[in-house]
């Protein structure tokens, strides 16, 4: 037995389609990509990558032993991390002694944020954490895999949503986040494209920028921007992140599902804001709810 490289679905050993997606199994993989078909901790199945950022590669797997998909999320800081799969799957570390300690800070880093996150694994908001490792002189966080439409994909295809829809749809992330937040831990990459839904569950994805507060404060991590959801002090390496930056970015978010239009970007609002009110774009909208949205992206 063998699992399809792009939808782990079983297939026969050595068949050229899988008859569960369709797809060919002659997939071309970057260098620095674990093999499809890598075993991780003798358990979990590594197929394709599903996305790349600039600490992280995340690839579709299955789990051996539950038998289902999961996500899994590696640890590979761009420019500080190096492999050859055709050599190895370990990945190198610069020779430096100054690259070879901020590999590993964020290294010990990915793997608390996991362990708090793997706290919330029944928030019905959050995509839950089922295991977080060490190998190939990396680290791993194995999440369950969630098969539906992002905000991003369901905005684009049918347009902007009911302003009554947006907030029956951000309930779950909002009283999620919440209790993320009480346990000092910041998400800081809120956007359409990292809100998956999927039948009636909604689940914010991606936890991959995420940092405690109290790692903020060390003011020594890369700045990360989202255009149109960033606040204003993610454009600053210093700039004053907590709580209130998921905040903004989260209803920006819902200002782009309920208007279909993208916010300006933070840094061209604080000169001239330009940012028009969803009923002056035509959307039927209780005052209220306009005026919590409006108060968040301020």
């Amino acid at each position: 037995m063998d699992y399809c490289k792009l939808c782990m679905s079983p297939i026969k050993l050595g068949a050229r389609f899988c008859t569960a997606c369709g797809k060919s199994q002659d997939v071309e993989m970057p260098l620095h990509h674990l093999l499809p078909g890598s075993l991780l901790k003798r358990r979990f199945v590594v197929g394709t990558a599903l996305g790349e950022g600039g600490f992280g590669i995340t690839y579709i797997g299955r789990d051996l032993l539950f038998e289902d998909r999961v996500a899994i999320k590696e640890f590979y800081p761009n420019g500080y991390a190096n492999r050859n799969n055709a050599v190895s799957a370990a990945v190198l570390i610069g020779i430096t002694a100054d690259r070879k300690l901020f590999f590993e800070k964020g290294k010990q880093r990915f793997l608390n944020e996991a362990k708090i996150l793997a706290r919330f694994r029944d928030e019905d908001g959050i995509v839950s954490v089922r295991d977080f490792f060490e190998e190939n002189n990396t680290a791993y966080i194995v999440m369950e895999y969630v098969d539906g439409k992002t905000l991003k994909d369901i905005i684009e295809e049918n347009g902007r949503l009911a302003p009554d829809v947006t907030v029956s749809l951000f309930m779950p992330v909002l009283k999620s986040l919440r209790k993320v937040h009480a346990q000092e831990l910041i998400h800081r990459d809120i956007s359409p494209d990292n809100i998956m839904v999927s039948g009636d569950k909604v689940k914010l994805l991606d936890f991959g920028a995420a940092r405690t507060m109290s790692a903020v404060a060390n003011k020594s991590l890369s700045v990360v921007l989202k255009p149109g959801y960033a606040p204003e002090e993610q454009y600053r390496s210093k700039g004053n992140q907590g709580p209130w930056t998921d905040v903004y970015a989260l209803c920006a978010t819902m200002y782009k599902c309920i208007t279909g239009v993208t916010p300006d970007d933070a840094t061209q609002r604080v000169y001239h804001d330009d940012t028009r009110l969803p009923s002056e774009l035509g959307v039927e909208i209780d005052q209220e709810l306009e005026a919590v949205i409006i108060k968040g992206m301020a």
